[in-house]
């Protein structure tokens, strides 16, 4: 069976989240397959190795058989692509791609190739995931968001640069559509698809659920310090609060699973803050207190008191709430809830019959 090359036509267009379905579709399936992302951008360092956090994300889920660096053999590391251009020789590397996918190939029936970006990215190194596509004889499956115009021009740019390739692009998953513009959207973007010679193999609705966060992914994402409330980090977030108005203000935005943004030096508003996160039966939600200024000593225990996870950032607030926009995090393996829904919403939507079929083929 051909290997599946998950593409996408942006960052955080949902690859991971449809790989990870995918594979826990075929694994139902008893198809038990592997999984590599050859070019990783987004590293940590996982059993003495530098290996993509998905590819990470993948073995800890699955448990994987396969050493970790088979699902991340190349890892873009700082000045990666500087050295690359000095001295321009990918055989090295498309080797390295290669040797894996032999490895891989030897140990499961099928793979799921993982892609970074959209289809040119990684061409400054020689390794556009169009390249890689065409290198590993990969058929490809393009995600995009949700939308109707902008994701009909952006599958038309990756579609000529893996034609380019003479790769085969199977269709698209049209990822996160608004549930009140689904059977529009879908319709709209199926036709339009035909228009370009390519079909739509799936249509995944929006779920708020998935983009939910938790405390302590903030803490992590960020670096910032926790104050008080570590057993409560796995809260999580459904509002984002920044409280610079007056006191009795506050009381109209802080609801369940809120984290509220402060100036570390604001008591009023930090009190008020513990009474409304302290009043909800299972104390969720948090705080992250800005502009470095640990809280006034006589509030301090009342903080811990409450059980609420607080953070400090020595960030102002402007810069600390400027990054909660548009944040997505990464789905992690303690996610099970999250992971069991990309199973259900794949399950549902995508078309896994005919794309099956035509890896057969």
């Amino acid at each position: 069976m051909k290997p599946i090359y998950i593409g996408a036509t942006l960052r955080d267009c949902g690859k991971t989240s449809v790989s990870v379905g995918m594979m826990q579709i075929l694994r139902q399936r008893g198809l038990e397959p592997g999984y590599c992302k050859p070019v990783g951008q987004h590293y940590v360092r996982y059993q003495d190795k530098n290996i993509d956090e998905d590819g990470v994300l993948m073995h800890q889920v699955f448990h994987l058989p396969d050493e970790p660096y088979y699902l991340s053999p190349i890892a873009i590391e700082r000045g990666f692509t500087r050295k690359f251009i000095e001295n321009p020789d990918v055989k090295p590397l498309e080797k390295q791609i290669l040797d894996v996918d032999a490895q891989l190939r030897a140990a499961h029936p099928m793979i799921i190739y993982e892609g970074t970006g959209h289809a040119g990215v990684g061409s400054c190194f020689g390794l556009s995931n169009a390249r890689v596509a065409q290198l590993l004889g990969a058929k490809v499956v393009i995600v995009t968001a949700g939308g109707i115009g902008r994701p009909i021009d952006e599958i038309a740019l990756s579609l000529s640069l893996f034609r380019d390739y003479d790769v085969d692009v199977l269709g698209v998953i049209l990822n996160k559509i608004l549930i009140d513009k689904y059977d529009s959207v879908r319709q709209a973007v199926s036709k339009g698809l035909s228009l370009l010679d390519t079909r739509l193999l799936g249509a995944i609705p929006y779920d708020p659920g998935l983009a939910e966060f938790t405390v302590g992914q903030v803490a992590e994402e960020f670096s910032y310090r926790v104050l008080c409330g570590s057993d409560a980090l796995n809260n999580r977030i459904h509002h984002t609060v920044i409280a610079a108005m007056e006191p009795q203000h506050v009381f109209e935005h802080v609801v369940d699973h809120t984290l509220v943004i402060m100036p570390g030096d604001r008591v009023d508003n930090i009190l008020i803050s513990i009474l409304l996160l302290s009043k909800q039966a299972e104390r969720t939600g948090g705080m992250i207190l800005s502009g470095g200024f640990e809280p006034h000593p006589t509030i301090e225990p009342l903080l811990r008191a409450s059980q609420i996870p607080v953070l400090i950032s020595e960030d102002d607030t402007f810069t600390v709430s400027a990054r909660m926009k548009d944040l997505g995090f990464k789905i992690r393996s303690y996610d099970t809830d999250k992971i069991t829904r990309l199973h259900q919403l794949v399950d549902e939507y995508v078309d896994m019959d005919q794309i099956l079929k035509a890896l057969e083929d």
